[in-house]
């Protein structure tokens, strides 16, 4: 670990990593804060279906300097990772029509964990925590990382403005729900305790964007993005009264905000700021 570098101020790297598509590699885009900031906080985050890292990271950078915060933008670029189910989906199974179920090794959520680990040795942090940050597809990565995964280093997560939601429902098939996976209640029960914040735009509900997703699935969940977060946050509540166990999300709606959003992206960053508690 001694050959790592990550210079102040923006740069990028080369993270190596067998879950990373057919090059087993991927760039990374982070901002790090002035060197006398002591011991900064980590924030993973997830960007966009139009795999835009550098930007991404570029839009964050501002609120992460102000809070002294370090920033990592792992780029899953459409070379590698050509579809939703690459990406947005994590790569648990391949697109239809053969639906065939990865081993868990091939899932990239395991990225995450990793390339925390692999940078926190590398600048000799004592942080054993991070915070998550996604929106749009970034937020459907986000969501499906804390349902499926145990997530241990993860504090807390902000997902922002996705398309569309998977259903807590075991019995219905992955990626619409989170069954066939071998998952059972006490899954959805963690999923549910996580300390995690839906963040919607007030604006957000331009029901004819060429990116928005439409199909039955999807549109059954509303005509657009703010409607689609509401509904799922209801669903989700009344799902934990079933199951006679408390949410711990909380939901968020941004005042005159949109779908790409600078207010989204200040607001995710001073969130996840404000409830560090990773030391």
């Amino acid at each position: 670990m001694s050959s790592f570098q990550m210079d102040e101020g923006s740069g990028q790297f080369v993270f190596a990593d067998q879950a990373a598509g057919s090059r087993r590699s991927m760039r990374i885009f982070y901002f790090r804060p002035k060197m006398s900031v002591r011991n900064p906080r980590f924030v993973i985050a997830l960007h966009g279906l139009d795999r835009a890292a550098s930007e991404f990271r570029a839009v964050l950078a501002k609120q992460a300097e102000q809070h002294g915060m370090i920033v990592l933008v792992p780029e899953f670029d459409s070379d590698a990772f050509p579809d939703v189910y690459a990406y947005n989906y994590g790569n648990v199974r391949h697109p239809p029509p053969s639906n065939a179920l990865l081993a868990r090794e091939h899932w990239t959520f395991g990225i995450i964990d990793r390339l925390f680990q692999y940078v926190r040795r590398g600048l000799n942090s004592d942080r054993t925590t991070f915070g998550m940050f996604g929106n749009s597809a970034g937020s459907q990565f986000v969501l499906r990382y804390l349902a499926l995964n145990p997530a241990v280093a993860i504090d807390q997560a902000v997902a922002s403005n996705s398309g569309m939601y998977m259903l807590p429902d075991l019995t219905l098939d992955y990626p619409s729900g989170m069954g066939g996976l071998d998952l059972d209640e006490s899954v959805l029960k963690r999923y549910f305790g996580r300390r995690l914040t839906i963040l919607l735009g007030e604006v957000d509900i331009d029901s004819t964007a060429s990116d928005l997703p439409r199909n039955e699935e999807a549109m059954a969940q509303g005509p657009h993005r703010l409607a689609r977060g509401l509904w799922h946050f209801d669903l989700c509540r009344q799902t934990c009264r079933k199951l006679d166990q408390p949410l711990a999300w909380t939901l968020e709606i941004v005042p005159a905000a949109g779908h790409i959003d600078q207010k989204i992206f200040d607001r995710a960053v001073t969130m996840l700021a404000s409830n560090d508690h990773s030391l």
